[in-house]
C-alpha cells in the first residue's frame, strides 16, 4: 500500500477513524449562582442526568424539556437537551456563548450532517475557550483527516492524548494518520495501546490486523481479524480486512466468502464489489467478475481508472501463472 498515491483509488484494507468525542454524553450540571427558576430547572437536569446514566433516554429528555420550561434562559438545560437538535446547541451558545463544551458537541452534530468546516469552526472556538478540551482537539483532527488534512489531523490527535491519555479512540485515530502517513511502527503501537486501554474495541482490533498485514505479520493480522470479528460479527470492515489476508494467501474460497460477507453488511461498500470482482476473475469466472466491478462503479465511478489497472494486473499475473504453450 504506497501512501503517496493519488486519490481516489481502491483501498486494500479498510482503516476506520472512530467516533467523535460528545460532551452531552457525560452531560453538565450548572455550577453557577443560581436564581429561584434555575434551581428548579438544575434539579430537573440532575434528575434527568441520573436517568441519561441508567440508559433511560426517553425520561432524561423529558427532564431536560422540565427544565427548560422552568427557566428557559438556562444554558445547560439547551445543552443536555441538544443531541436532539442543532437548535439547541445554537440556543445554548447564545445564552453562554463561552460555554465551550457546546461548540465540541456542535461541530460533532455539523459532523454527521458532512459539515467539516463547521466541525473545524466550533472546535477552533473551543480550544480558543479552553484549550485544554481534549475533545476539541480530537473532532477537529477528524474533521480535518475528512478534508484530506492528514498532518494537521495528527497534529490534533497528538495533543488530545497529550490531555486525555486514556481516550483509546484518539489512539486508535492517530494510528490510522501515522499509517496513512507512512509512520508503520508508529500506528502500531498506537493501536496496540487503544487496545490496552480497551479490550473490547473492534475497530482497534481490526486496524492493528491491517498494519500487521502490510508490515508482513500474517499470523498476527489473521488473529486480530478474528478478535475483531469474535467482539463485532456485524463488523464489515473488519471481513473486508480478512478477506484480503485470504486473498493475499491465495485462499480465493475464503477471500470471496468474507468479500460477500462484508457486501451483505455494508451494501455500499465499494470496493468489497471490486475486491471480490478480481477473486472471481482470478478463478476464471469472468461474467460474475463484471458483474462486480459494474457495481463497483456503480456505487463510486471515480475509481474506474484504479479498477482498470487492478484487472490489468490481474490479467497478467493469471497470465504469468497460465503461459501460453
Amino acid at each position: 500500500m504506497n501512501s503517496q498515491r493519488s486519490l481516489p483509488t481502491l483501498i486494500i484494507f479498510q482503516l476506520t477513524i472512530c467516533q467523535l468525542t460528545i460532551w452531552s454524553l457525560s452531560l453538565f450540571t450548572a455550577a453557577q449562582s443560581l436564581t429561584s427558576r434555575s434551581a428548579m430547572a438544575n434539579s430537573y437536569i440532575e434528575r434527568g442526568n441520573a436517568w441519561f446514566a441508567k440508559g433511560e433516554w426517553e425520561r432524561a429528555i423529558a427532564d431536560f424539556d422540565l427544565a427548560i420550561a422552568s427557566d428557559p434562559t438556562f444554558a445547560p438545560g439547551y445543552f443536555n437537551r441538544a443531541n436532539r437538535a442543532l437548535a439547541d446547541f445554537d440556543r445554548s451558545i447564545q445564552l453562554n456563548p463561552r460555554f465551550a463544551e457546546a461548540y465540541v458537541d456542535r461541530g460533532a452534530v455539523r459532523y454527521v450532517q458532512g459539515d467539516l468546516d463547521g466541525v473545524i469552526s466550533d472546535n477552533n472556538k473551543a480550544i480558543k475557550l479552553n484549550p485544554r478540551l481534549a475533545a476539541a482537539w480530537g473532532n477537529r483532527g477528524l474533521a480535518r483527516s475528512g478534508k484530506g488534512d492528514h498532518h494537521g489531523a495528527l497534529a490534533d490527535f497528538d495533543r488530545s492524548v497529550k490531555l486525555d491519555p486514556r481516550r483509546a479512540e484518539t489512539y486508535n485515530n492517530r494510528g490510522v494518520m501515522r499509517f496513512r502517513l507512512g509512520d508503520y511502527d508508529g500506528a502500531l503501537i498506537d493501536q496496540t495501546q487503544a487496545i490496552k486501554l480497551k479490550p473490547d474495541f473492534p475497530e482497534a482490533w481490526s486496524d492493528r490486523g491491517a498494519v500487521r498485514q502490510f508490515n508482513g505479520d500474517l499470523d498476527g493480522a489473521l488473529a486480530d481479524y478474528n478478535q475483531t470479528i469474535k467482539l463485532n460479527p456485524r463488523f464489515a470492515d473488519a471481513w473486508f480486512n480478512r478477506a484480503t489476508f485470504w486473498k493475499a494467501k491465495g485462499d480465493l474460497e475464503r477471500a470471496e466468502a468474507d468479500f460477500t460477507r462484508a457486501i451483505e453488511l455494508k451494501t455500499h461498500l465499494a470496493d468489497a464489489y471490486a475486491q471480490r470482482g478480481l477473486v472471481r476473475l482470478l478463478q476464471g469466472r469472468a461474467n460474475e467478475a463484471q458483474q462486480d466491478f459494474d457495481r463497483c462503479l456503480a456505487l463510486n465511478k471515480n475509481l474506474r481508472q484504479s479498477l482498470e489497472r487492478l484487472i490489468a494486473e490481474t490479467k497478467q499475473q493469471m497470465a504469468g501463472r497460465n503461459p501460453v504453450r
